[in-house]
This record gives C-alpha cells, structure tokens and sequence, in this order.
C-alpha cells in the first residue's frame, strides 16, 4: 500500500472517531435532567370561594358602668355570650367606625307637634354629634321613599341636604322606608350598621309592602335600630286640644258694649251693655274624630316600635316636649359612638342552617356593676357570609 494511501485512511478514521465522540457527548448532555422550576399553584374558584367563607357573627354591644356611663375598659373576659343557651368563645373584642342611616318621617303632618322642622333639628342634632369617623346616609318616607344624601362624612354635605331637600308630605309609608333602609344598610360592613328613625309610627293605609315583613328584613340585617318618637308628645298635644270636650268655657273677663267709644246711632252719654264670653262650640266634629283615632294610632305605633329597637339592640326614646327630643338626637350619636363589636365563630356551624333561621342570643356581664345591652339575636344568611 502505498504511502499516500495509508495517509488517508488514517484521516478517514480520525474523522469517524471524532464524529462518534460529538454524537455520544450531545446524547449525554440530553440524557443528563434540566432543573424545571414549579410553577406556583393557583386557587380555583371553589378553593378562593372556601377562603373568603368565615363562620362568623358580629354582635355591637353598648357596655355602661356603675354611674350609667359608656365603660371604656370592656374586655373579652368581662363577658358570657350564648347563643340558643350554648355558651360561646369570644375571639374579638373591638370598636369600629359606624355607618348610620338617618330615616325621617316627613308624612301624616299635624301642626299640633310633629313638623318638618323638628325632625331637621333633630337629625342635626345627631349628626353634629356623631365622631368624625363615622359615616352617615339620609333618607326621608312620605307617599314615598326618596335618599336624600348617600354614605358620606362629610359633615357639612349632610347639613345641606337636611336643610334643603327635606319637605313634609300628606301620608307616611313607613313600611316601604323600614325595608328600602334593610336594602341601603347591605353596603356597609356587618357589625358598623345602624338606623336612627325619627316618627310617630302612624302610617296610612294603602300601602304596597306589609310592615311585618318589612320589619324582618330590617332585623335579618343585624342593623342596630334608635327610635326618636313622637308618639306622647303628639298624645299630648291631641289631648290638650280636644280637653273640654265640644263646649268651649269662656273666659268670662267683661268687655267693653262699645269699645271705639261713643256710638254714633246711640243717644250722647249711652254706651251699650258690656259683653261676657261664656264659651264657645266646637262645630269640628269630623277633625275632632280623626285627632282622637290619631292619637290611639300612636299608643299601636308605640308598641310595635319598641319591640323593633329591644330586638335590635337600640333604644327607643319617647321625649314629652321639643327640647328633650333635641336632646334625645345628642343622646342617641352618643350610644352609636359606645358601641363594641364581639365576633365569636358559633359552636354550631352557620353552614348548617338553612337561610333564614333565627339563632336567640343571650350576653351577660361576668364583672360586678357592668350593664350590656345587644340584639337577642340575628338571621342566618349564609350567602352573604
């Protein structure tokens, strides 16, 4: 073989050895595992749904001292809370901003005490005494329902629309402004809600929601219900006016028969015979019947709006004059402004329960001259838990 030959066949060699060296490094190098890092797993709608879900109840509670004064050192261990009789655990005890709904009554007006202008100074009156924390709406009921100012803090922006937008009406649907008030109270937080009406109670006939079922909605809203009424100072006002009955008694003071002076178709010197005011007859049967059903209208009324604020776990407030029922609106900012919020996670599971189920609830004080007022007790609605 000659030489030039053997040169070429070592080449060719050389070329295949390397060739295979290439081919078995790439194919270790695709055998060898390439580190993948792990993707961060993502709830699904069903996990994120769970997550948001708390088994929860929120419960304001107002705690007064020995002197009848907000207690401002309430502690978890200051308190018992049952709930249908089974003792509950506290987890929380705090104290958060509150959304109030003023709701005025400007229907069923009688001049005799209940006015568009009472009710305005009245609400100012709260609302110039609630904290700057808080938030307020406004709604006014007449023939109908109508939100005068929305959620705001704004303390002046309330004032004007108190001042401006509220007028008096021919009937009063407070039905329709309790349940329109369950409806507005479901945008601020559970626990913050409360409602302040301003009334007589006295609605007119006619109307196209049940004041029952109204009264439900108000109370499934685990809102906190203040009542400023009119009911005994319109009674009294009634009374006075109709006392005596249809005969008027004079007040018997004489008057003069000819009060100008000399009476030109008498003789010089002769004066008319002087006058008496015996008294005088109600010739306004029909009024004087509709005042005296009025006034039994508020004694029904009274009852069913005290019942509202003891289940809510407000007050229901029945001043005798003007001035106390301007005091009556500072009084009310004052207990909004003393209120807690528990939260406990009920030892029977709220999942368990159907929507609508009523849970009574019980809170007592464990520390000696410690008062507590709250609801006694909330509906279940799991779907907006």
């Amino acid at each position: 073989m000659s030489s030039r030959r053997i040169i070429l066949t070592l080449l060719v060699c050389a070329l295949a050895a390397t060739a295979s060296f290439t081919l078995n490094a790439q194919s270790g190098a695709r055998r060898t595992p390439t580190p993948q890092v792990s993707p961060t797993p993502q709830p699904s709608p069903e996990q994120e749904q769970i997550k948001i879900f708390t088994e929860e109840v929120r419960l304001p509670v107002v705690a007064f001292n020995d002197y009848g004064g907000f207690d401002p050192s309430l502690e978890m261990d200051d308190l018992l809370v049952l709930e249908d009789g089974v003792p509950q655990q506290i987890r929380s005890i705090q104290r958060i901003p509150a959304n109030v709904l003023l709701l005025l009554d400007t229907g069923n007006e009688i001049t005799l005490a209940k006015s568009v202008d009472l009710t305005r100074a009245i609400a100012l009156r709260v609302v110039g005494a609630l904290g700057v924390e808080q938030r307020v709406a406004v709604m006014q009921f007449n023939e109908r329902v109508e939100l005068l100012q929305d959620w705001t803090s704004d303390r002046a922006q309330v004032a004007e629309a108190l001042k401006k937008k509220l007028y008096s009406g021919k009937r009063s649907r407070l039905s329709e402004g309790v349940q329109t008030a369950a409806e507005k109270l479901q945008e601020t937080p559970a626990g913050s809600r409360h409602v302040v009406i301003v009334t007589d109670g006295v609605e007119a006939a006619g109307g196209r929601v049940v004041y029952s079922e109204a009264v439900k909605r108000l109370v499934a809203s685990q809102a906190t219900v203040h009542i400023i009424s009119y009911t005994q100072l319109v009674r009294q006002a009634i009374d006075e006016r109709n006392k005596g009955g249809s005969f008027k008694k004079g007040d018997g003071v004489q008057r003069d028969g000819n009060p100008g002076g000399q009476d030109p178709t008498l003789p010089p010197g002769m004066t008319r015979s002087p006058s008496f005011k015996l008294g005088s007859i109600d010739l306004d049967r029909q009024m004087r019947r509709w005042y005296k059903k009025y006034s039994e209208s508020t004694k029904e009324s009274e009852k069913r709006l005290v019942a509202l604020a003891g289940e809510t776990g407000g007050q229901m407030l029945l001043p005798t004059s003007k001035e106390a029922m301007l005091a009556e609106g500072e009084e009310v900012a004052r207990d909004i402004g003393s209120q807690y919020v528990i939260t406990y996670a009920p030892k029977r599971p709220l999942a368990e329960s159907p929507a609508g189920e009523y849970r009574r609830v019980e809170i007592a004080a464990r520390r000696t001259g410690l008062t507590l007022r709250a609801r006694r007790g909330y509906v279940v609605n799991t779907a907006a838990q």
